[in-house]
């Protein structure tokens, strides 16, 4: 992720511009910006290289999460879905973060990307398993739904038992 540049657009009040340098990289980030446990700010060049008495690392968890409350409807930034399909098709087993994320960067290639999940809604363990004051469910459905919107298939509800069953649809 280029952070000067998101940092800069922070800073200049351009929050869709830095969510979407976030977006490319992160797929995520209004939800990184609520949970991540910051592990590279630590390892934060600024308190090497810069002068003066403030050498705090960059709070670049809370960045993502600035750009991601203030941004505008960024909606018409993502990418659409793919115009003509490209024929392969691809079944992704859980409706979690790496599902979602091969969804995210396929489905605009022109693959016929399907998700089944066994709970109603997609977003796994994020859904799961971080408590609602940390993560709102409304940032969940936001995060996710930009991601469904590429053209992706959610089978929610469904749980997949076997293998060779799903293999073997049409």
């Amino acid at each position: 992720t280029p952070v000067p540049e998101y940092i800069r657009m922070i800073a200049a009040g351009r929050y869709g511009d830095a969510y979407m340098v976030n977006w490319k990289s992160n797929v995520f980030p209004g939800i990184l910006g609520r949970t991540c446990d910051r592990p590279c700010e630590p390892a934060c060049r600024r308190g090497r290289v810069e002068d003066g008495e403030s050498k705090e690392p960059v709070a670049i968890c809370r960045l993502k999460r600035v750009a991601a409350d203030q941004k505008e409807d960024i909606r018409p930034r993502l990418p659409k879905p793919a115009a003509q399909k490209n024929g392969k098709r691809v079944a992704c087993i859980g409706a979690g973060p790496a599902s979602l994320t091969v969804a995210r960067d396929l489905a605009p290639l022109g693959y016929e990307v399907v998700v089944f999940d066994g709970d109603h809604r997609a977003g796994g363990m994020i859904r799961s398993q971080i408590p609602k004051f940390r993560l709102p469910e409304e940032v969940i459905d936001e995060e996710v739904g930009y991601v469904l919107d590429l053209g992706v298939e959610l089978r929610a509800g469904q749980k997949i038992a076997s293998l060779k069953q799903l293999l073997a649809e049409p």
